[in-house]
């Protein structure tokens, strides 16, 4: 209990000082960002997924990571690195929320709606139920890994699934801005545009429609 409060507080505080100097704002400043990693030069890799790991445990916005990874460093590049950074932040979320402060949460989030449906959808459909869930994001994304982490899905089956359901939208969104930065707006650039938004819809529908006819509430 003394770990958990300890831990708890932590997180509290980090998340407080990061709103509080504005680095919070200074996440959602891709400009600015792109700079800042450009100066670092290649320690910069690692800077970038200790940040990600960071966004992902203290549930920071990280909405436009993989954007400022394309812009900085190319779409494929770019796209590894925020898989990379967004699959080590997720693990180590879950682990926190496993051996630091599961009885805690337990106690407090037990009757929770978003954690009763989440320990039902892996009871009954285990694996299936994570991987529609990675994919259609009907839970805030970071907060799914604390909650996965009350359930008996394991370690590795989680950071592999996060993992792989990582990829296609993170490659997509670093690749498009890599080529903003490169071309400019071009008709290439609409044809891309418009076939992520095919691959994007595919992504959201696909599951949608496989837990409906298994029968799944993602929901």
């Amino acid at each position: 209990m003394r770990k958990a409060i300890v831990l708890i507080a932590v997180i509290a505080a980090v998340l407080s000082a990061a709103y509080l100097t504005g680095l919070a704002e200074q996440l959602t400043d891709v400009l600015s960002m792109r700079r800042y990693f450009q100066e670092l030069g290649w320690p910069g890799y690692l800077v970038f997924i200790l940040i990600s790991i960071v966004v992902a445990v203290f549930l920071l916005p990280g909405q436009f990571l993989a954007i400022i990874a394309g812009v900085t460093y190319g779409g494929a590049l770019g796209g590894l690195l925020t898989v990379v950074g967004a699959t080590v932040g997720s693990c180590l979320s879950f682990l926190i929320g496993r051996y630091c402060v599961r009885d805690m949460v337990v106690r407090r989030f037990a009757s929770n709606p978003v954690f009763q449906k989440i320990e039902a959808g892996i009871r009954e459909n285990g694996v299936s139920f994570l991987i529609l869930t990675r994919l259609v994001p009907v839970f805030p994304y970071a907060i799914q890994s604390y909650a996965y982490a009350l359930t008996p899905m394991r370690v590795g089956t989680f950071t592999l699934v996060s993992f792989i359901t990582m990829i296609p939208a993170s490659f997509i969104y670093a690749s498009l801005a890599s080529e903003i930065v490169v071309n400019g707006f071009s008709p290439i650039l609409m044809l891309e545009l418009a076939l992520a938004g095919i691959v994007l819809f595919l992504l959201s529908f696909i599951p949608r429609s496989v837990a409906k006819r298994r029968n799944i509430r993602l929901g």
